[in-house]
């Protein structure tokens, strides 16, 4: 539910205390936290915040209304949680993810079955055009996949997770820290993202808005691999910043932020049609873990 995710973003800024921290723990643009902000001030039919300042703040109206949110959030927890319990959920669904996403879908799965040990959740991985298709088919329940965002309507749904910005990523061996981006693409062998995908074709966007030089020597479709390859110094790449991988505690990998880039590659979960309870509960279980 949007209003959910919505209160969810509203407790995170009171939480952390701003905007952008919001963003970042729960995995949205700071304009799109801006944008659940404003619609929940229509619907309170109150200005929430003091936009005045600098930054933006809680104003009294904003916190007056803090506990009610925590309780309407607490209440829909609960009642997914009690209808589950009542219905002794139990039995097996399916759940696909691309392979990026798999780690932070097998981990909150993982956390499920504290909660629900005769749920079985088997999950099934492969590219986002494969896995809508299953979805659609019935092949399987539902999908964590990249998509742009639209407009869905009834039984097809897709609602956003979270988002991934474009980085350089490169082996610190070969990159001085004053370098900038355009001269190591234009200095070290390039690792292309494959043109033919969807992030590849923003890939190579950016590339031309850059008006950068590079070296292509080889294209793959496995931000894995292609991390694996810059450890190894074959090459430097232009990948999504993958949310759940610690790139930043890795010796064998810098992350470089890249001017003038806002395209962000959109993670969301994928349904077509009605469904089980269960795939509710493992929706609820990524987006409270986003919101921790």
């Amino acid at each position: 539910m949007s209003e959910i995710r919505m209160l969810r973003t509203f407790l995170a800024i009171e939480k952390h205390g701003t905007m952008a921290a919001a963003a970042d723990r729960m995995a949205l643009t700071h304009a799109a936290v801006g944008a659940q902000m404003r619609t929940l001030e229509r619907v309170c039919e109150r200005q929430l915040f003091d936009r005045s300042g600098r930054s933006i703040q809680l104003n009294d109206a904003g916190r007056s209304i803090i506990e009610q949110a925590r309780a309407v959030v607490a209440a829909y927890d609960s009642l997914l949680r009690g209808v589950a319990d009542e219905l002794s959920v139990e039995g097996a669904i399916t759940i696909g993810s691309t392979v990026s996403s798999m780690g932070f879908l097998a981990a909150n799965v993982i956390r499920l079955k504290v909660s629900y040990p005769r749920l079985k959740v088997r999950l099934a991985h492969g590219d986002s055009a494969e896995l809508g298709r299953r979805v659609r088919a019935g092949e399987i329940d539902a999908a964590v996949i990249v998509s742009e965002p639209r407009a869905t309507t009834l039984p097809e749904s897709w609602e956003r997770l979270y988002d991934e910005p474009l980085v350089l990523l490169v082996n610190p061996a070969m990159a001085p820290a004053d370098a900038s981006v355009s001269s190591l693409l234009k200095r070290l062998p390039f690792i292309g993202f494959e043109t033919s995908s969807l992030t590849g074709t923003h890939v190579t966007s950016l590339l031309r808005r850059l008006r950068a030089e590079v070296n292509p020597i080889l294209e793959m479709n496995s931000i894995a691999a292609i991390a694996d390859l810059v450890r190894q110094n074959v090459g430097v790449s232009i990948v999504p910043r993958l949310r759940h991988a610690a790139w930043d505690e890795d010796p064998l990998l810098s992350v470089r932020p890249i001017p003038g880039t806002v395209w962000r590659r959109h993670i969301g979960w994928y349904e077509f049609g009605r469904q089980p309870l269960a795939t509710a509960i493992v929706k609820n279980q990524l987006l409270a873990a986003l919101a921790e």
